[in-house]
């Protein structure tokens, strides 16, 4: 199959996808499929490893990157899940906007660190 475009039956939205063995399942595409990703190096110099919809990175200081998403969300309630190599990985939500987002990496104390490796992925609506 071969096509530019997909649309439900149903509702436009949603497409049913049969999983092996038997089990269906519906799933809402514009809902229910990451709209970006990134994965980061980010001890000396900061580097995609690979992403999909980024467009470029910032190291804003220590622990902390802002990934430039490349088609913008409809807003900025996105969500974002993060991890990496360090203690801990989060959104910092209040660096959010609906054309970028901020990991930050954190240890055990509380604070930013740089983390060989940090991960971000992104869902919501695309503007």
């Amino acid at each position: 199959l071969r096509t530019n475009a997909l649309e439900g039956v149903d509702a436009k939205n949603s497409m049913t996808i049969v999983a092996g063995a038997g089990n269906v399942t519906t799933t809402n595409v514009q809902e229910g499929i990451a709209k970006a990703w990134v994965n980061i190096t980010g001890t000396s110099t900061t580097v995609a490893k690979d992403s999909f919809n980024v467009s470029g990175l910032t190291d804003t200081a220590t622990g902390r990157t802002q990934v430039a998403i490349n088609n913008n969300m409809n807003n900025d309630d996105f969500a974002v899940g993060a991890s990496s190599r360090s203690d801990g990985c989060v959104d910092n939500s209040d660096q959010k906007t609906t054309g970028n987002f901020e990991l930050m990496s954190i240890n055990n104390g509380g604070s930013a660190e740089d983390s060989a490796t940090k991960s971000g992925i992104v869902h919501g609506d695309l503007a």
